[in-house]
């Protein structure tokens, strides 16, 4: 018996091994994941905060004014106020002020009691006394009064001070009445200094003259008047700054004055305008002095 002899393996030929078909190639699988989260909304675009405006520092505060440069500012500020309002009563003003009832009263005149007085000093003056008060003296009062001698003579405020002049000689000073005196105030029409009466110390020769200090305004006493013979502008201002102002800021008020049987002299209510006797620190129309001042003081018309 023939063994039967294996048969070699067939061998496909390469034609045979393309004409089958490959198996197919299977992806791996994937592992199953979640499903994404959804995108968040987009965000708001907000613009970056613009930087804040500078700053502008305060203007530097202006220097502090000194004493005297407030004092100058209210002088210009008076000044001003006064040269727009001319008729403006401003001695009812001031001296009502001082005042309860703002009425002026008859009131002997009273010399303050003080040494610059002399031997007048605290007495009523009288025109027959030649000796305690003699032609070319001047004294000082306070009008209006308190009552009390003494205080008047400590009260510094010269808007109520006047200084009561009697008359050199060659002006009728020697005479035993009212109208050999004059009362001028004490507040210059410039810039309300005390004027004084110092006949020795005259800068004009030809009469004594009541001058400021601070600034060289000069008032005359009465002059004749080459017609008549009759005194006339009292207190008008002849040289210095008060001279170069505007009528009627160019005289100095006045008060005005009357004797009494026993040649006590008096100081009549004022009328505080520039007709009259003047508006303290303004001026006074110096025409008044013998249209009205005289007048009184002679008798010849009622204050």
């Amino acid at each position: 018996m023939v063994e039967d002899k294996e048969s070699p393996p067939s061998q496909q030929t390469p034609s045979e091994a393309e004409k089958k078909p490959a198996p197919p190639v299977v992806p791996p699988a994937r592992p199953q994941t979640s499903a994404a989260p959804a995108a968040p909304p987009p965000r708001p675009v907000i613009p970056p905060p613009r930087p804040p405006a500078p700053v502008q520092a305060p203007p530097p505060a202006p220097p502090k004014a000194t004493g005297r440069r407030t004092f100058l500012k209210a002088l210009v500020a008076i000044g001003a106020a006064l040269s727009i309002t001319p008729f403006i009563p401003w001695g009812n003003f001031l001296l009502s002020s001082v005042t309860s009832s703002g009425a002026y009263k008859r009131q002997q005149a009273q010399a303050d009691n003080i040494p610059a007085n002399g031997a007048g000093a605290g007495k009523v003056i009288n025109v027959n006394d030649l000796t305690t008060f003699p032609p070319n003296g001047s004294w000082l009062v306070t009008y209006p009064s308190s009552g009390d001698n003494a205080l008047d003579s400590q009260n510094p405020d010269t808007f109520l001070k006047f200084k009561v002049i009697r008359l050199p000689t060659e002006l009728g000073g020697s005479d035993k009445d009212a109208a050999s005196f004059v009362a001028y105030s004490e507040v210059c029409v410039h810039l309300w200094c005390s004027p004084g009466y110092d006949p020795q110390k005259s800068t004009n020769p030809a009469y004594e003259t009541y001058q400021c200090p601070c600034h060289g305004s000069i008032y005359q006493l009465p002059t004749k008047d080459p017609q008549t013979g009759g005194l006339v502008d009292a207190g008008k201002a002849i040289a210095g700054p008060a001279s170069l102002q505007a009528f009627p800021t160019n005289a100095i008020p006045m008060l005005t004055l009357t004797a009494d049987p026993n040649g006590d002299l008096y100081i009549e209510p004022p009328v505080f305008d520039v007709e009259h006797n003047g508006v303290i620190g303004y001026g006074r129309d110096y025409a008044s002095y013998q249209n009205y001042i005289l007048p009184v003081a002679q008798g010849k018309q009622e204050p």
